[in-house]
């Protein structure tokens, strides 16, 4: 087995990822489907950001002991994250959450409440520090200590940044697939939608790995944007602060592509040489 997680670690990597997110949302998909009776409460949906996390953690260690895990956690040592960036993703996520608003009120006549921005169907009203909080420290640390801090580096060892995006997104978008059985926003996509999904699902993996790239590999700046995104992407605010947030990453994603070259994926321009670093094991 050891042999084996050395020889292919990435594949380890997500088939541990997915036995441990699947095993956890197991329970409330069978709730939800009515499989049995047990009523298994929304917010056990965040459980399954566990995966990635896990499997990162276990595979770091498999494959480079103390180092490799000491090379993992580092990538959320502060001292590591640009404050440029931190800022870049808090004013970014924040105005395109205000634009959104403001689309509502001009479309539907009426400001949403201030509330309404953090709550969700799958959490109980914690106020906006507690429910931030459990954004962050659930599906953005969990997911992106796995996708980004451990899957991106090893294949953008081997391919370039786009393509190692690329090469990412089927795995992290079939991750996802016990949610279209329990969570109710994804139990309603039509066909088209999920289409659509996919697709912002492609420029995400795109933007995030820019993201990681452009931070010099810092975890916390990608954990802090994907915290914030689910924050207001699934709060009750109304239809368009999600569409805007969709269209905000879409966006930076064309403009990552052109500015900054496919090839690398880094900073706010094209850069020259090969700086396809393995950022993880620093």
């Amino acid at each position: 087995m050891t042999s084996l997680v050395r020889r292919r670690p990435l594949v380890a990597f997500f088939v541990i990822a997915y036995a441990v997110s699947w095993g956890l949302w197991l329970p409330l998909v069978a709730s939800v489907q009515g499989w049995w009776r047990v009523d298994v409460p929304g917010w056990w949906h965040y459980t399954g950001a566990a995966g990635p996390v896990t499997a990162a953690m276990i595979f770091s260690s498999v494959a480079g002991g103390t180092r490799g895990v000491r090379g993992l956690l580092n990538q959320y040592s502060p001292r590591r994250a640009p404050l440029g960036w931190l800022a870049f993703v808090v004013v970014s996520v924040l105005a395109a959450a205000g634009v959104g608003v403001v689309l509502t009120r001009i479309v539907d006549g009426a400001w949403p409440s201030s509330s309404s921005l953090w709550r969700t169907d799958n959490l109980p009203d914690l106020g906006l520090p507690l429910t931030l909080a459990a954004h962050v420290l659930t599906f953005g640390l969990g997911e992106e200590t796995g996708w980004r801090g451990f899957a991106l580096p090893r294949l953008q060892s081997r391919f370039s940044a786009i393509r190692a995006a690329e090469v990412l997104l089927p795995f992290w978008a079939l991750w996802h697939l016990p949610t279209f059985f329990e969570n109710p926003s994804f139990m309603d996509f039509s066909a088209f939608q999920v289409v659509g999904w996919l697709a912002g699902l492609w420029m995400g993996s795109i933007f995030l790995a820019w993201l990681y790239n452009s931070s010099r590999g810092s975890l916390l700046v990608v954990v802090v944007w994907h915290g914030l995104f689910n924050l207001f992407s699934a709060s009750e605010a109304g239809d368009w602060v999600p569409v805007v947030l969709s269209v905000s990453v879409v966006g930076t994603a064309f403009a990552a592509i052109r500015l900054a070259g496919p090839e690398e994926l880094t900073g706010l321009k094209e850069s020259p040489g090969n700086r396809r670093q393995r950022f993880g094991e620093g």
